[in-house]
């Protein structure tokens, strides 16, 4: 008999991290701790969960954020669902805009993981819905930019594939930067202590710093990171070099596949090939898992994407967010405000955080 019901019973919620991790239509940012990291802004969180039997068979994490007098109720990329299971969708839809209504919502955002391809991949994405969805009743685009949804899939096909096979669809820059690389004696360790963790992050944010884009400090992420990688959610690994750590890498483990988060290389060693390296021992190790893909993730600059394209990838981007707006006076006044804010977006963490010290203290 199904189910559902909202929850934040932990217990629950170690099943739901359980169910992401043995689907292969598992996504990371609906691990229960990656939600409820965005607790930290002074946001909520629920869960939406769907059973059969007792068994879970589907459902989404919901961050409701809130900002000042407005509340959103946002789904970044949900929901999960067993194959066979899309009928479900419009139900599970009328029960999310019920929700938001409940919790005084001004309006309710979701991103559905559905190929604008209309194929998954290994059916790690939902099945094609019908065009008379309640989906497509929303109005499309992303209206709040700060709970951040997934926008596709870069998947490196590894099934049933030897590691020289894999490697003979890479592209000829990145074949000649992996026969480079093994002359070079590099060292590739997946670290666990609060100390590698920490010296693996400072690669990450030096890199930041040098291509111009905001990280967040690893004082508001240490407990995050620490927690993936203790629950094997998460791989952090850091190259070694003439005894030095020269670059690190950050993949989340979810739907039988890593997916890539972060990467950098020490300054002084950016001329040798080791990201390169580094991808391809993740990828060695998704092969030795017997995992079907390697997950490269979307997006990145001219430059990003080139890389990621070396390594044969094929893009699959998911359909547009949609949105239903319940307090359109209100709505309107927060994207007023939310066009005045965008200058200064490299800074929302921080003005949230004060934001939730200021309105959200007891």
């Amino acid at each position: 008999m199904i189910k559902s019901f909202f929850t934040k019973d932990q217990s629950w919620l170690d099943k739901w991290d359980n169910y992401l991790q043995e689907t292969e239509r598992g996504l990371y940012n609906q691990l229960s701790f990656w939600i409820k990291a965005y607790d930290i802004y002074g946001f909520n969180h629920d869960f939406y969960i769907i059973t059969d039997n007792d068994e879970i068979i589907g459902g989404c994490g919901i961050v409701i954020a809130r900002f000042s007098i407005f509340k959103f109720l946002i789904v970044p990329c949900g929901p999960v669902l067993d194959k066979n299971q899309e009928h479900l969708i419009d139900s599970i839809l009328k029960d999310l805009k019920e929700f938001a209504i409940q919790k005084n919502c001004c309006f309710f955002q979701i991103n559905l993981p559905i190929t604008k391809e209309g194929v998954g991949f290994h059916d790690y994405t939902l099945d094609k819905i019908s065009s008379n969805s309640i989906f497509y009743s929303g109005l499309e685009g992303m209206k709040f930019k700060y709970v951040i949804p997934l926008f596709g899939m870069r998947l490196v096909d590894l099934s049933d594939k030897t590691f020289d096979e894999v490697v003979q669809g890479f592209g000829s820059n990145h074949k000649r930067n992996l026969k480079k690389a093994s002359s070079f004696n590099f060292q590739f360790h997946q670290v666990t202590t609060k100390e590698a963790i920490a010296e693996a992050y400072n690669c990450f944010v030096q890199n930041a710093r040098e291509k111009g884009y905001p990280l967040r400090s690893y004082n508001s992420i240490k407990y995050t990171l620490q927690n993936y990688v203790a629950n094997d959610q998460a791989i952090i690994a850091t190259c070694f070099y003439q005894n030095k750590v020269v670059g690190a890498i950050y993949v989340m483990i979810c739907g039988k596949r890593l997916i890539y988060i972060n990467g950098g290389i020490i300054k002084e060693y950016q001329n040798l090939p080791i990201s390169v390296y580094m991808h391809t021992e993740l990828i060695k190790y998704s092969i030795e898992k017997g995992y079907k893909s390697y997950d490269l993730s979307v997006g990145g600059s001219e430059g990003v994407i080139r890389f990621k394209e070396g390594f044969g990838s094929k893009l699959f981007n998911f359909e547009n967010s949609r949105y239903w707006v319940f307090k359109p006076f209100y709505f309107k006044i927060y994207t007023f405000l939310e066009n005045r804010i965008k200058p200064h977006k490299q800074s929302i963490a921080s003005l949230l955080f004060i934001f939730k010290k200021i309105l959200y203290r007891n």
